[in-house]
């Protein structure tokens, strides 16, 4: 299965920290989040990659030339409207998903492969997202994006919403109806991520999947978070660390 990454931000809320390089290229387990991303895809059951980059796009292929892609099967697809909503991003890349289903992944989220593995081989032919129910261990629940889940269906989904029970991890598994959900939103100037998901959600067309208790994840989107994590989770070998 294909998995496509989505770098092509400005890393806005990292900038004290990265000072202009793209925070999927920050220093982690001795290599870079990046690697730990691909690692932990391919480990699952990723043999193809697509990266979106946008932002300093140069850096990220100049790291990848430099490292032979790390051994992977790399794509890079460059968006040209990295400033505009992420939801842009992802679009980018569907003439390189081909039609077929494929997992979408962050940049900034470190996510263990057992949890990865589970979305990756589930049965369900609906678009799913990977979930956590351990709401209290959340680093920075606050800007979590929280979820609604009745049974394995996603009722609801935001930063905002005040009813929830679990927690977007930032790995999905999609497929060609997310496309045509995301240029419906599109026609309504709405073009993030999480609007197409909205638009599945209306369809009946997004479950959850539910991380295992030993799974980990975690969003690198802030100073403290990258703090965290460079501190509290080097060299777990799944990241199934617990605080």
């Amino acid at each position: 299965m294909k998995a496509v990454i989505v770098a092509a931000g400005m890393s806005s809320r990292l900038s004290d920290t990265t000072s202009d390089t793209p925070k999927t290229l920050l220093p982690f387990e001795n290599k870079t989040i990046l690697y730990k991303i691909l690692t932990n895809l391919s480990s699952a059951g990723v043999d193809e990659f697509i990266i979106v980059t946008g932002y300093k796009s140069e850096l990220i292929e100049n790291y990848l030339k430099a490292h032979r892609n790390h051994g992977y099967d790399i794509e890079i697809v460059y968006n040209p409207d990295y400033r505009r909503a992420n939801g842009i991003s992802v679009l980018a890349a569907e003439k390189a998903v081909n039609g077929e289903p494929f997992i979408l992944s962050m940049s900034d989220h470190i996510v263990t492969v057992g949890a990865i593995k589970k979305i990756l081989t589930s049965a369900s032919n609906k678009n799913l997202l990977l979930v956590d129910e351990k709401i209290d261990d959340v680093f920075d629940i606050d800007d979590a994006t929280k979820v609604d889940v009745e049974g394995n269906k996603i009722i609801n989904i935001g930063k905002e919403i005040a009813q929830y029970n679990a927690i977007d991890c930032g790995i999905f598994r999609l497929n060609n109806r997310y496309f045509d959900a995301m240029r419906k939103k599109l026609q309504h100037g709405e073009e993030s991520i999480s609007a197409a998901i909205n638009g599945l959600i209306s369809n009946d067309d997004m479950d959850a999947v539910f991380m295992n208790e030993e799974d980990y994840w975690i969003d690198i989107d802030t100073k403290d978070a990258y703090n965290y994590a460079s501190e509290s989770l080097q060299e777990t070998p799944v990241l199934a660390a617990t605080r």
